[in-house]
C-alpha cells in the first residue's frame, strides 16, 4: 500500500466517523438529556441519555477527575498517536488498516468528549436490552466503530494465520 493510499483512508474515515459521532452526540444532548428514553421494538433498542465518566461499562468512573484525565485522556492520546504512526509507517494489510482506523476514529471521538466536557465524561445514548439482565451498557457511535475495528482486527489475524506461509524474499 502506498503512503498516499494510507493517508487517504485514515483521514477520510477519521473525518467521517468523528463527524458522525459528534453530530449524534449533539443530537443526544438536544433531544434526550433530561427526557424519558425513546423505546423501539418493545424495548429491544432504546435511545437514552447517559454521561460516562469512566471507560468501558463505567470502569474507573469513580476515580478522581485528575486520575481519570491522566488515564483516559493523556494515555489514550499517546496510544492513539502511536496507532496513527504505526498505521502510516508500518501497516501492510488492508484489513488491519481499516480495522485500526476504525478504532482510532472511535477513540478520537471519545477522547474529544473527555477533553472538552467539563467533567471529562463521554456522552452515550444507545442501549440494547435483549431480555432481563441481558443487555449492553449505554454506548455511542464511537464505541460501535471501536468494536467493529476490534472484530475486524481479530478476523484479520485469523486470516493471516490461516493463509499459507509466504516464502521469504
Amino acid at each position: 500500500m502506498s503512503y498516499r493510499y494510507k493517508i487517504t483512508v485514515i483521514f477520510s474515515f477519521l473525518f467521517l466517523i468523528f463527524s458522525t459521532d459528534q453530530l449524534t452526540k449533539f443530537w443526544a444532548v438536544e433531544k434526550l438529556m433530561g427526557k424519558s428514553p425513546f423505546i423501539f421494538l418493545n424495548g429491544l433498542f432504546q435511545f437514552v441519555y447517559a454521561e460516562n465518566p469512566g471507560a468501558f461499562l463505567g470502569l474507573g468512573g469513580a476515580w478522581p477527575r485528575e486520575l481519570r484525565f491522566v488515564v483516559f485522556a493523556l494515555v489514550v492520546f499517546f496510544g492513539l498517536g502511536c496507532m496513527l504512526w504505526y498505521l502510516v509507517k508500518r501497516e501492510s494489510l488492508k484489513i488491519n488498516l481499516f480495522a485500526y482506523t476504525f478504532i482510532l476514529a472511535g477513540g478520537v471521538g471519545n477522547l474529544w468528549d473527555r477533553v472538552f466536557h467539563d467533567d471529562g465524561h463521554v456522552i452515550d445514548f444507545m442501549l440494547i436490552e435483549i431480555w432481563g439482565p441481558l443487555r449492553t451498557g449505554v454506548f455511542n457511535i464511537a464505541d460501535i466503530f471501536i468494536v467493529i475495528g476490534v472484530l475486524m482486527a481479530l478476523f484479520g489475524e485469523y486470516l493471516v494465520k490461516k493463509s499459507p506461509a509466504r516464502p521469504k524474499a
